[in-house]
C-alpha cells in the first residue's frame, strides 16, 4: 500500500471573514492510498485555532508513510496519527480505496442509509452591514432557507436585523466563533431570539466556555471549537444543547459516525460542519450530514472552483456525490 499527498490552496469566490482571521484561500492537503490496481482520496484542512498549521499536517502524512506500506487499516491510523487532520485525509481515503476494492459504496459499507440530498446552510462572512445583507438576499434567491451569520463583537444586532429585515421566513444561525463574553451573550440573546435566531455556534473561547453554566437565554448553544471527541461530551452536555461535528476535528468519518451516536444518545443536537473543503472533502461528511439536525457544509459553493465530479447545490440543498468522485 503506497501513501502519497499533496499541498494545494483553493481560492475563495472572495475574501472569507470570520470574527479570528480573513481568508483569500483555503488551504488544504490532498491524500492518495495506492493498493491492488486501486486508488481512495481523502482531503484535509489544518485548524488553526487548534495550533495546527500546514507543515504539521504534512509531518503527520510523511510519518505515515513510513509505515503505510505494511497495509495500513482505519483502526492502525486511529491508532497512531495523532494530528486530527492528517487522520481524517487517511481515514477517508481508505474508505474510498476500500469501496474501490470491494465493489461497495459507502452507504452499504457503513450501513448509512442514502439520502439523494440535503438541506443546507449558506454562511454569510463579516463584512459591513449592507454586504452581509445583500449577501444573505443573493442566497435566498438562489433557494437557502437557512442562513448562517458569522459574528464577531461588532454591530451583532445591527448586521442581524438587517438580515433578517430583509430575509423573511428565513431560519438563522449565529456563529461567534468564540468572540464573545459571557456578558455580551446574555446581553445579546434576547434581542437575536426576537430576530428569529435559532441557534448560537461557540460565543465563548474553548478554553473558557465554563462560564456558560451563566447562561441566562433562551436560544440554545452549540459547541464547536469546544468538541473534538467522544471524551468531551459529559461536560459539554452540562453547557450546551448542540455539538458541531467537523471530519478534521475528529479524526474522519469513522470517529465522526460514533460521535454523533454519542451525542444524539445524551440527548443532543448535532450540526455536521466543515473547514473550507473542496467537494472531495465534502463528499465523506455528507454521509455523516444524513444523520445530523443541521448541516453546515457549504465550503465548495465558497469556493472559486471545484474538483471534477463536483458536488451540486439547488435550492438551498446539496446534492449527494457520485462514486466518480469518492465512495
Amino acid at each position: 500500500m503506497e501513501l502519497l499527498f499533496a499541498y494545494q490552496e483553493w481560492p475563495y469566490a472572495e475574501t472569507f471573514r470570520i470574527s479570528r482571521s480573513a481568508k483569500t484561500n483555503s488551504e488544504l492537503l490532498t491524500v492518495w492510498v495506492r493498493a491492488g490496481g486501486h486508488v481512495g482520496r481523502g482531503e484535509c484542512a489544518p485548524l488553526p485555532q487548534y495550533g495546527q498549521t500546514a507543515q504539521d499536517v504534512a509531518d503527520a502524512l510523511e510519518a505515515a508513510r513510513e509505515w503505510f506500506h505494511e497495509g495500513a487499516t482505519r483502526e492502525a491510523v486511529a491508532r497512531r496519527v495523532a494530528n486530527t487532520s492528517a487522520r481524517n485525509a487517511l481515514d477517508c481515503a481508505l474508505w474510498d480505496l476500500e469501496c474501490k476494492t470491494s465493489g461497495k459504496d459507502i452507504w452499504t459499507l457503513t450501513g448509512v442509509e442514502r439520502a439523494d440530498s440535503i438541506e443546507v446552510d449558506l454562511t454569510i462572512g463579516i463584512n459591513p452591514t449592507a454586504k452581509m445583507r445583500a449577501d444573505a438576499v443573493s442566497a435566498v434567491k438562489r433557494g437557502y432557507r437557512i442562513i448562517k451569520i458569522k459574528a464577531n463583537s461588532e454591530d451583532v444586532l445591527e448586521r442581524v436585523e438587517a438580515i433578517a429585515a430583509a430575509c423573511p421566513g428565513v431560519r438563522f444561525i449565529v456563529d461567534a466563533n468564540e468572540a464573545w463574553t459571557i456578558e455580551t451573550l446574555n446581553s445579546l440573546s434576547p434581542e437575536l431570539a426576537r430576530l428569529g435566531v435559532e441557534l448560537i455556534e461557540q460565543p465563548l473561547h474553548h478554553k473558557r466556555d465554563e462560564a456558560l453554566v451563566d447562561y441566562r437565554g433562551a436560544i440554545p448553544l452549540c459547541a464547536d471549537e469546544s468538541c473534538s471527541g467522544e471524551d468531551d461530551l459529559p461536560r459539554l452536555s452540562k453547557l450546551y444543547q448542540a455539538i458541531n461535528i467537523k471530519l478534521d476535528k475528529v479524526g474522519g468519518l469513522t470517529p465522526g459516525l460514533s460521535l454523533n451516536r454519542a451525542a444524539h444518545a445524551l440527548g443532543l443536537k448535532v450540526m455536521l460542519g466543515c473547514s473550507g473543503p473542496t467537494s472531495l472533502g465534502a463528499a465523506p461528511a455528507y454521509v455523516l450530514g444524513t444523520r445530523c439536525d443541521f448541516v453546515d457544509l457549504d465550503g465548495p459553493a465558497l469556493l472559486l472552483d471545484d474538483r471534477a465530479c463536483a458536488m451540486r447545490y439547488e435550492q438551498g440543498r446539496l446534492l449527494r456525490f457520485g462514486s466518480d468522485l469518492w465512495g
